[in-house]
């Protein structure tokens, strides 16, 4: 893998603006430099078969895999160069369930971080987050996570419920979608109506600046009894300036 990677994303003035204006953006795989269709996709989707169970979770649930990673992030040109960060524990004292909580997850291997679709996907939301709070260097954090569902026992993106993560900026992206019932993505905005909706298409994603709104994802159960695995796997980026 190279030391520096220098990736680009969009950001059109109709996005930044969504997410200037509304606290958060949602995007499609069209948003995206990525072939869904492509082997180089099928390689990046093929990262979520080798997660870790998540054993820090403080309801004994078994329904969450996860890997993390770090990468710091300059702009550099039309983009942004991404070097590799030394692993270590994740802490998020904004939440009261993680508070004073230091989970030491699996790290992100060292040739996934490589990955240009991973870059691609961070590109994009670092484009769209400076064009809305300029930084002269970010930290972007990288989870990636599986959520499985199993009879009697759904699986719970958000078992903190609503929540701020204590990040400037999150990508959540999809990243895969299987037998999957539930799984609702609802935005909180002071004084405004809930905003709700459903992701189910490869890269269809939503981006927030976590200093304005709240947001949650409902249980996903199984969708049907004989179709197999039940999963949700989706890659979380978290921005922050450094």
């Amino acid at each position: 893998m190279p030391e520096n990677v220098r990736t680009s994303g969009p950001a059109t003035a109709e996005l930044v603006a969504g997410l200037a204006g509304e606290g958060f953006v949602r995007l499609s795989g069209r948003d995206f430099p990525v072939d869904t269709g492509s082997a180089v996709f099928a390689e990046f989707r093929a990262g979520w078969e080798d997660l870790v169970r998540d054993n820090a979770l403080v309801d004994g649930g078994s329904y969450r895999y996860r890997r993390y990673g770090r990468l710091a992030a300059v702009p550099a040109g039309a983009g942004f160069e991404l070097t590799p960060l030394p692993h270590r524990a994740f802490r998020q004292d904004s939440i009261p369930m993680w508070r004073s909580n230091e989970r030491l997850f699996a790290p992100i291997v060292p040739a996934f971080l490589g990955n240009p679709c991973l870059h691609d996907l961070i590109s994009t939301d670092l484009a769209l987050a400076a064009r809305v709070r300029s930084c002269p260097e970010w930290t972007v954090g990288l989870h990636m996570i599986r959520i499985v569902a199993v009879p009697g026992e759904p699986g719970q993106p958000t078992p903190e419920g609503r929540h701020r993560d204590g990040h400037s900026f999150v990508g959540m992206h999809l990243v895969r979608r299987e037998n999957s019932a539930g799984g609702e993505s609802t935005i909180y905005r002071d004084g405004l109506p809930d905003v709700r909706f459903t992701l189910r298409d490869p890269l269809e994603s939503v981006l927030v600046d976590d200093t304005a709104i709240w947001h949650e994802a409902s249980p996903i159960s199984i969708l049907d009894p004989a179709g197999g695995r039940t999963v949700r796997d989706m890659l979380l980026v978290d921005v922050n300036p450094a």
